[in-house]
């Protein structure tokens, strides 16, 4: 994200709870701190949460949480993980 669609998000927290004040050292640390991050993503989480969220968010509530991607070599895995298990007996 860029410091121009931070101030959108901050413009519509501002908005949506007259309590949040906006300034430049907060665009700077959003922007640095949301970098990383889709701003459709950031915007459709901040309407969410104002829709929803009496108080306005921290930056953590409105980032995109990413899953782990699952790793296509479970089953590898697990019988690396069986074979240096102590005791383990293959299955016949």
């Amino acid at each position: 994200m860029n410091r121009e669609k931070v101030f959108e998000v901050l413009r519509l927290l501002a908005d949506a709870y007259p309590s949040f004040s906006i300034d430049q050292i907060k665009i700077d640390t959003w922007a640095r701190l949301l970098k990383d991050q889709n701003p459709a993503v950031i915007m459709r989480n901040a309407e969410r949460y104002a829709l929803e969220n009496k108080f306005p968010p921290s930056l953590s509530d409105l980032r995109e949480v990413k899953k782990e991607a699952r790793s296509k070599d479970f089953l590898r895995k697990r019988r690396e993980w069986e074979s240096a298990a102590v005791g383990y007996k293959p299955r016949s």
